[in-house]
């Protein structure tokens, strides 16, 4: 059973593949690539308050919440994520 802890990683990992190239294979325009980091930060946001803002630590929750996990290509945040809530 998947948790909700692992859905967020999951949907950052998601994002930052997206980001990275997945939009030019999608061959997305800047307003598609604009409407699915909208869509994904929406996401992003109804996770954290599932999980409860606590759960995070300030720094990284103050990322999630600025909107940088919907425009990550790196995958850096997913890994912040993963080793925050995933211990």
């Amino acid at each position: 059973m998947t948790t909700t802890r692992q859905r967020l990683v999951d949907h950052l990992h998601g994002i930052a593949g997206y980001n990275d190239k997945g939009y030019l294979w999608s061959r997305h325009t800047p307003a598609e690539v604009q409407a699915s980091q909208d869509e994904a930060q929406a996401v992003i946001l109804r996770l954290i308050d599932e999980i409860g803002a606590t759960a995070f630590s300030r720094d990284l929750l103050a990322e999630l919440q600025s909107g940088a996990g919907a425009r990550d290509d790196s995958g850096n945040l997913a890994e912040w994520t993963r080793r925050e809530l995933l211990r």
